[in-house]
């Protein structure tokens, strides 16, 4: 009852999304994206140097850009400049569309020309690595679809509308302590409010939060108190209760449908968006394991982006990527046929080995 009168959840919801922009400690602003529609998903990407872009309509943030079903290519330059700290990751944040959107646009970003990583609604940072922060001027050229925006809100032939795309520095103590309080404030709000740990969760909280300086959250002040308010949170989670004696084992998969919401062409970009995600997030997080099953994705991947494939094939030897599933494709089995099922098993498993 305490804590519903003084809306404790709420507020804390409401501070985190205060904070949350912060984790971006500082910004850049890309220069504005330069983008030419192409006529379907087989279209010469258009990602090289020597590209001439200069006649190409400029999208300008916050401003629609693309119709529906769309595939494009968008350019612009990065520098990461010189008195940026090295010691702070650096990464580019592309808000191509409203992050919620369940249809987002989505995109392979080419670096110098180079295939690097994907964005989309769920990915909207690309983490940068320190051989770009080298004094250069570098293209980043995203090729993608724009898919079906606003089609779960059946508001129909709606238009992306472009955020703010930037070169950031992220305070990871700052991204930590988010995530910490998140975690938190979702188990309480889980738990029905009459057990005891909903009640001391909400303490911990509001308790964290009367030390993290808020007065100005854009200043220094408001960084130097994230460690010692996430140290308090911590410790207010352990003093909660002990640990349920479990152990929850997790990896990752990308379902991806090989005919569903888009053309078999975008099914094959897809594979090559999402496999390229997976090995990023394998660098940046060397415990993570994942699962890929439908070899009809591999062989697109092969054909199309051998380096790629290739870094798959390493990681299945680390033990970290597992090619799971023997059918060729996660086939509809309502209607198929006997010999169908076998075909798809035979040739599934024997591409496997």
């Amino acid at each position: 009852m305490h804590h519903q009168i003084r809306w404790t959840a709420q507020r804390i919801e409401q501070y985190l999304d205060i904070i949350e922009p912060l984790v971006y400690r500082i910004r850049q602003r890309l220069p504005p994206f330069r983008h030419k529609l192409l006529d379907g998903p087989d279209a010469q990407p258009l990602i090289d140097r020597d590209v001439d872009d200069s006649d190409w309509p400029i999208v300008h943030s916050n401003s629609y850009w693309a119709e529906w079903l769309t595939d494009f290519t968008l350019r612009t330059y990065f520098k990461i400049p010189t008195g940026w700290d090295a010691a702070l990751p650096t990464a580019l944040h592309l808000p191509l569309s409203t992050s919620g959107d369940f249809s987002h646009p989505e995109a392979l970003a080419y670096i110098d020309g180079q295939p690097f990583a994907a964005c989309d609604r769920h990915h909207q940072e690309i983490l940068l690595g320190p051989d770009w922060n080298d004094g250069h001027r570098h293209l980043l050229a995203l090729y993608g679809w724009t898919g079906r925006h606003g089609w779960r809100t059946h508001n129909l032939g709606s238009r992306p509308l472009m955020g703010q795309c930037s070169l950031v520095q992220i305070d990871v103590p700052t991204r930590d302590f988010i995530k910490t309080a998140r975690v938190a404030l979702g188990v309480a709000n889980a738990i029905d409010e009459n057990d005891p740990t909903h009640g001391r969760l909400l303490r911990a909280l509001a308790t964290t939060f009367n030390v993290l300086n808020l007065h100005e959250p854009q200043g220094d002040d408001f960084y130097h108190s994230v460690p010692a308010a996430h140290r308090l949170l911590q410790e207010g989670v352990v003093a909660v209760g002990p640990p349920l004696d479990v152990t929850i084992i997790a990896a990752g998969h990308a379902h991806i449908d090989v005919a569903w919401l888009w053309t078999l062409d975008q099914a094959r970009r897809k594979a090559a968006r999402s496999f390229y995600t997976v090995i990023r997030l394998m660098e940046q997080f060397p415990e993570y394991h994942f699962t890929q099953s439908q070899p009809q994705l591999y062989e697109y991947v092969r054909q199309d982006y051998p380096d790629l494939f290739s870094s798959i094939r390493d990681r299945i030897v680390e033990g970290r990527w597992e090619p799971i599933g023997g059918m060729w494709v996660e086939a509809d089995c309502n209607l198929s046929g006997a010999e169908s099922l076998a075909r798809q098993f035979l040739l599934g498993r024997t591409f496997f080995r």
